[in-house]
């Protein structure tokens, strides 16, 4: 995946190019499980970098948890001039990029599905969305053949085309 950055923003759910240091922030309290979740894209210092990040904070945390999770974090940069792409992902504390193809796609698409919910003032059913939006199906770099190479032309083959030989 390289998109433009007005582009790349928009299919995070940003809806506006940042500016240096710019941050583009959501936030939602559940009051009855005492818990926040905040999610926001960063712009770096250079117009070189996007961070974009999910975490669940806990006013009272169970047992053995801690009070902060991170749901997602992930860092973008352009690959050449304008056509920017993530670079780095990380769900749930998981590194999925060797298991997901097209992973770049779908980490966006999982980012702005969870901004959606935030925006309507709920906090996120990550584990159905990350099923839903980071799937190991599809992409454009399936192992289950197919090909986007096109077909050999056989020259001789061209010469009986009036015999009915085609390709």
């Amino acid at each position: 995946m390289r998109a433009r950055l007005k582009d790349f923003m928009e299919q995070m759910g940003v809806g506006a190019v940042l500016e240096p240091y710019g941050t583009r922030p959501w936030l939602v309290y559940d009051s009855e499980k005492s818990r926040t979740c905040n999610a926001e894209v960063r712009m770096g210092p250079d117009l070189d970098e996007v961070e974009a990040e999910i975490q669940v904070t806990y006013d009272r945390p169970e047992p053995g948890k801690p009070s902060m999770e991170q749901i997602y974090w992930m860092r973008a940069r352009p690959q050449v001039v304008d056509a920017w792409t993530p670079v780095q992902l990380r769900i749930k504390g998981e590194d999925p990029t060797t298991k997901i193809p097209d992973w770049e796609t779908k980490s966006c698409a999982l980012f702005r599905a969870c901004v959606l919910v935030l925006q309507a003032g709920a906090i996120p059913d990550f584990d159905t969305l990350i099923a839903q939006e980071m799937n190991d199906k599809g992409g454009r770099t399936t192992m289950r053949g197919g090909s986007s190479k096109a077909p050999k032309i056989k020259p001789a083959a061209l010469l009986d085309m009036k015999k009915g030989g085609g390709f």
